[in-house]
């Protein structure tokens, strides 16, 4: 058995739920391993079908290359079709039993990572800005290529050997770069895991929503959405992450996932998370658009309602940081949604 505090965070958390006598569910499955090969394997569908194009097979060329295409898009929308083919790791999710939903009323998921991602070192990092800068090129060649073929296919234009030469080893490096990349480094703690024992509301308190701790990973959150899809069907998602040593002001996303389709926030779950934070005094958040992989585009991708609760590392200019006190607040008041409609007669997390 892990030592206590400091290899087995799930287990601590599962202990102190056990003393609250909140009833839990420790859940251990297996998941693909880093680094995943759909990605990989997209921009290396891609790269051969630029040389197909090059060697004057523009037939063949737009096949592979729509493939690739194909996958790409998948693994960024939240899909992972190939990562399955590769290596894979033990893992573990701590589960809260909440209400589950009902034709009428739709089940409420708290989703909290155990560390942090969208932090100066994570997310905000300039090394991650520049990833994306690069997946976005490579995403433009990747449905270039395609329509290219096609063009030459049909005899709209003459072939051109050097262009496609030329973006078959920009995406074999992209390829290489996709599967070369060093696993994340470790995050900061996410205070909203520490406070979730007091967090939880009693059975006898109503309507109250499920709970789900996490690693960090979206293979996790696709789990928990597989294994509970019943009890939460069609529901509603939040995903709260308080990074231990940030100071900045709230953060509530309105649309998460890649630049060319973007998934758009639920606009009354997001007035609901506002609403509730309002009720806690909480000042005006930041409403940015997250363009990587994250937990709420993994809902979001399966038809469930989400929206991504964070705190940025610092305030800038006149604005207000959230302190950790009222951070424990905000995440009381949503996980207490009958305690909140008392305090706000407009919010209503739980609706068809």
């Amino acid at each position: 058995m892990a030592e206590a505090g400091k290899n087995d965070p799930i287990g601590d958390l599962e202990r102190d739920l056990a003393q609250r006598g909140v009833a839990c569910v420790r859940e251990r499955f297996r998941v693909p391993a880093f680094p995943q090969v759909s990605p990989s394997a997209g921009f290396l569908l891609c790269a051969a079908g630029a040389f197909l194009l090059a060697a004057g097979y523009p037939a063949a060329s737009f096949l592979v290359g729509i493939s690739g295409a194909l996958l790409l898009v998948l693994s960024a929308c939240g899909f992972s079709p190939l990562d399955w083919l590769g290596p894979k790791e033990k893992r573990s999710v701590l589960v809260v039993p909440g209400t589950p939903s009902e034709e009428k009323r739709k089940a409420l998921f708290l989703a909290i990572p155990l560390f942090c991602r969208f932090t100066a070192s994570g997310y905000y990092s300039r090394e991650a800005a520049i990833r994306r800068s690069f997946s976005a090129f490579g995403f433009l060649l990747a449905f270039l290529l395609p329509f290219l073929a096609g063009a030459s296919a049909l005899r709209y234009f003459p072939p051109l050997p050097w262009a496609g030469a030329l973006g078959g080893t920009a995406m074999g490096i992209l390829a290489v770069g996709e599967w070369a990349q060093g696993r994340p480094s470790p995050r900061r703690r996410n205070l909203a895991a520490e406070g979730l024992a007091r967090s939880v509301p009693f059975p006898e308190s109503g309507a109250r929503p499920f709970f789900l701790v996490y690693p960090g990973d979206e293979s996790e959150v696709k789990f928990f959405l597989a294994k509970y899809r019943r009890a939460v069907f069609r529901g509603q998602g939040i995903f709260v992450e308080y990074a231990e040593g940030s100071c900045g002001p709230p953060a509530v996303t309105v649309r998460e996932g890649p630049f060319f389709l973007p998934y758009r926030v639920d606009a009354g779950l997001f007035s609901n998370v506002l609403a509730a934070g309002q009720a806690c005094g909480i000042p005006t958040p930041r409403t940015p658009t997250l363009r990587g992989a994250s937990g709420g585009l993994s809902a979001m991708s399966r038809g469930f309602r989400a929206v991504t609760l964070f705190r940025m590392e610092a305030p800038a200019g006149g604005e207000t940081g959230l302190s950790d006190e009222r951070a424990i607040a905000w995440l009381g008041r949503i996980a207490a949604p009958e305690r909140m409609l008392r305090a706000n007669r407009n919010v209503r997390f739980y609706s068809k």
